[in-house]
């Protein structure tokens, strides 16, 4: 009998330390996750710090050639992630949008560089328009005109 009550202690005291290493663990994930509360308010309102967007292609007033395509090249930074990126072609004299896309990236860097095919496209003026928007409702545009011969 003296033999079991020392294995109930023991056991006993071992439930226990077991039972403080995960209540330290669970304190310890808990107040890690909610540092982000004590560095910010947790609101998602404007901050001020709008998107970096800059369209690297086509140049503005640029003349391009149906047969070769349209580039379409752009980068966007933000510390708060690219929550979405609007992109349009739009038919100056029609006022008809050729190409309109929206993607919804959730990252800091975004970097399209893509070709759009533009054979059925007629010889005029087009603007390009990307408008990217970040988590915190921030909002950045940037157009450039181009010509298609």
């Amino acid at each position: 009998m003296y033999n079991l009550q020392a294995f109930s202690i023991y056991g006993l005291t071992l439930f226990f330390m077991k039972f403080k290493l995960l209540l330290a663990l669970g304190v310890a994930v808990a107040s890690l996750t909610a540092c982000e509360d004590l560095f910010e308010d947790g609101s998602l309102q404007p901050d001020g710090s709008h998107p970096y967007l800059v369209i690297h292609a086509p140049a503005k007033k640029q003349a391009l050639s149906r047969a070769a395509g349209i580039r379409l090249r752009f980068s966007i930074s933000d510390k708060d992630k690219v929550k979405e990126v609007q992109v349009r072609v739009r038919e100056s004299e029609a006022g008809t949008d050729v190409v309109s896309y929206a993607t919804q990236p959730a990252k800091n860097w975004v970097d399209t560089d893509t070709l759009l095919l533009a054979g059925k496209l007629r010889a005029g003026y087009y603007t390009l328009t990307v408008q990217a928007t970040d988590f915190r409702t921030n909002v950045s545009a940037d157009t450039v005109s181009f010509t298609v011969k």
